[in-house]
């Protein structure tokens, strides 16, 4: 039997998540301003494989005073925080635009564009749990669950 041994303590911890259920569970690293998702593969010559990146999210979650909980979608189209109580923050993977937008203040034609979405509970309950699937997020308070339905649509 082997140890591996790794050094975290330059790069913040975020949250792990399950992408893929054969393999060990996947962990989220702040890099700078993005985050990274880390999957292991103790098993092979490369430990570490940087399987996705949620730009700006560390920079995000880092101004989020009342965060509790943070996931991302098993398929990486979106990365969501939610605050102890009311809010989450849905953040989607930049897609392509299907209509020609430019930059007012370079001129320059913008190829795509990430969006930010804000659900807000009607409840005052903690949240107790936080789970992200493709399609939908799960917010669990002390006495109701919400699902919340994230469009896979850009």
């Amino acid at each position: 039997m082997y140890t591996f041994q790794v050094n975290l303590g330059s790069n913040q911890y975020l949250f792990s998540t399950v992408v893929d259920p054969k393999e060990m569970p996947c962990f989220c690293l702040r890099h700078d301003v993005d985050a990274l998702l880390w999957q292991p593969h103790p098993d092979q010559q490369d430990k570490w494989e940087h399987i996705s990146t949620f730009n700006a999210l560390g920079y995000v979650q880092a101004s989020k005073q009342d965060k509790k909980f943070m996931a991302c979608a098993p398929n990486h189209s979106y990365s969501a925080l939610c605050e102890c109580v009311r809010r989450v923050f849905i953040y989607r993977q930049p897609a392509p635009l299907s209509t020609v937008l430019y930059n007012r203040k370079e001129g320059r034609q913008v190829g795509q564009v990430a969006k930010q979405l804000v659900a807000t509970l009607e409840t005052h309950d903690p949240v107790l749990g936080f789970q992200a699937t493709n399609e939908r997020l799960f917010v669990l308070t002390t006495k109701v669950l919400f699902i919340i339905k994230v469009s896979t649509e850009n």
